[in-house]
């Protein structure tokens, strides 16, 4: 029997449950909820998981040796594949070859073995951070704090389960229409996402027409998706300030924060419509986790994470690449109404990195976020100083927050371009150090310790590119691989000004005398944006809803 047709006999036995016996129907929930945890198990999830263990460990000489030992299973995994990949072929060759793998595949398994052993005697807890159960009902709400919420889905070909739990209570439900209606309902919202859709960034004036329009978002599609799935469970997480998500399929393609809480009014189209919308996004600060566990792996690490003001470098920033016609402005400004789209992904049709567009606000966004922090021009890397050497040769294992601000490429974003990579300027002379592209492969490869890593550019939370492949298996898992306890990034192309105003804004309110979460500072830093008058277009969810928290969005304790 599949997982998933386990589950729904669960959902029977729940549904059958007499409701004046609640221990029998929590029981029944808790053990669905505990089931169903093991079908999400991504290479996002325990990419975090061995990040936040050596967050967790203590020492910088045992967070040396858990990367080793993390980077040697990779190695495993790769001489694993390469073995099953000739195995069985014929030839003198091929057996030679054959033989070989085997003899490093016994001495990577034994080097694992000795690291394990260092790890086991230093670090007790290892085994369960890394490798976690799923978590109880109990576990979670352990883990919560008082004012949060976690939310979890399932989706089956036929049905959608959810769960909702708090502090103190925990439901479920079965909503119709699985991976088919959900796959159409978002397709339908992101559609409205593309940076192409409109050739003037969301914004149409009709003539002599008085009010101004917008692309027109489908309020009633993302409506129907909140009623339907997350609905029937606000007497569990209504009140809840934070809202932790994992959620799966369709749906890990689509930030919640689209979706209202109540029945939109007025027309799609109208800016002041959308404004008053009220948005998931107004009611709750929202942390996207790669599964369940990640929740109790995460609250491991924080309390023994390094003081943050601990002899740690604030900020270092990468951007402003130098691609095509250098735009001629010393200092970017807000795009007027009628101005044409810039986004950080491939613009039109690309055919080689020199050719894409320059980001005009890459560079003063940068600036803003070092001088949040209190970093200095050092710390930047701009212009002919924005690439791919630098970033590969920088020490990045003391820097709290991390940010990139250029384009950012999906797997076929340029020919022959098979997994996802960032943009950096190009070199005179491209070779396998430096070809202006950190690929996710070559992103994973850094040492980084990092609070935040700030991705502000196209599509940074999409998959690797491979068939079927789960969200957050590209940059983002590469960058939490590398030791990120928290990542910002993006489900669409996003718009140049917009990205430089909620990565700003975000840090800004992270920062000084009563400073916010994670989650909670791009909460406020796109409400803002929501509620900016100035330009009709920052209204529509294409602009303020890109970004989203990936990790630890709650606050730090020390």
């Amino acid at each position: 029997m599949t997982l998933v047709r386990l589950l729904t006999c669960f959902v029977l036995a729940c549904t059958m449950a007499r409701a004046d016996a609640p221990p029998t129907r929590a029981s029944v929930i808790d053990a669905a909820f505990q089931s169903a945890q093991r079908a999400g198990v991504t290479a996002a999830s325990r990419a975090l998981a061995q990040s936040a263990a050596r967050i967790a460990s203590g020492t910088p000489e045992l967070a040396a040796l858990l990367r080793d030992r993390q980077d040697g299973a990779e190695r495993l995994a790769a001489l694993t594949r390469d073995l099953a990949r000739i195995a069985g072929t014929a030839g003198a060759a091929s057996e030679t070859e054959q033989a070989r793998l085997a003899r490093a595949i016994d001495a990577r398994r034994a080097d694992q073995r000795d690291l394990d052993a260092q790890i086991a005697a230093a670090f007790p807890e290892f085994r369960e951070l890394t490798d976690p159960a799923p978590l109880s009902v109990a576990g979670v709400q352990a883990v919560l704090d008082a004012d949060e919420a976690l939310l979890f889905t399932l989706t089956d070909t036929d049905f959608t389960y959810v769960w909702a739990i708090s502090k103190t209570a925990a439901d479920w439900h079965r909503a119709d229409g699985g991976t088919e209606t959900r796959g159409a309902q978002v397709r339908q919202l992101r559609a409205g996402f593309s940076a192409g859709d409109d050739a003037r960034a969301g914004i149409a004036l009709k003539p002599k027409a008085v009010r101004p329009t917008v692309a027109a978002f489908p309020r009633d599609v993302a409506r129907t998706l909140y009623r339907d799935l997350f609905a029937p469970l606000e007497h569990v997480f209504a009140d809840a300030a934070h809202v932790l998500s994992v959620v799966d399929g369709p749906l890990a393609s689509l930030p919640l924060g689209v979706l209202p809480v109540e029945p939109p009014s007025g027309r799609d189209d109208d800016p002041q419509a959308l404004r008053d919308t009220a948005w998931m996004l107004r009611r709750h600060a929202l942390t996207t986790l790669p599964n369940v566990s990640a929740l109790k792996v995460l609250r491991f690490a924080r309390a023994r994470a390094p003081d943050p003001m601990r002899a740690r470098d604030p900020f270092v920033g990468f951007g402003d690449p130098r691609l095509g016609y250098r735009l001629a402005m010393a200092d970017a400004v807000p795009v007027s109404a009628d101005a044409p789209v810039v986004t950080r992904g491939v613009y039109e049709n690309v055919t080689q990195v020199a050719d894409l567009t320059p980001l005009p606000n890459t560079a003063r966004e940068l600036r803003r976020l070092a001088t949040v922090t209190g970093a200095g021009e050092d710390a930047l890397f701009l212009g002919d100083e924005a690439t791919e050497t630098n970033v590969k040769s920088a020490d990045l294992s003391r820097t709290r927050i991390v940010a990139f601000a250029t384009h950012g490429l999906l797997a076929d974003g340029l020919p022959g371009l098979d997994e996802p990579a960032l943009v950096f300027t190009p070199p005179a002379v491209p070779d396998a150090t430096d070809d202006a592209l950190l690929m996710a492969s070559e992103a994973a490869a850094l040492k980084l310790s990092a609070d935040l890593v700030i991705l502000s550019a196209c599509d940074t939370a999409g998959s690797d590119g491979t068939p079927g492949a789960e969200g957050l298996s590209g940059l983002a898992r590469a960058f939490l691989y590398a030791g990120a306890r928290a990542i910002l990034v993006s489900h669409w192309p996003v718009d140049d000004y917009a990205a430089s105003v909620l990565t700003t804004g975000m840090l800004t309110r992270m920062a000084g005398d009563d400073p916010r979460t994670r989650a909670e500072a791009l909460q406020a830093a796109s409400l803002a944006l929501i509620d900016d008058t100035s330009n009709p277009r920052l209204a529509h969810p294409r602009l303020w809803a890109p970004f989203v928290v990936v990790g630890e969005g709650g606050r730090d304790i020390r």
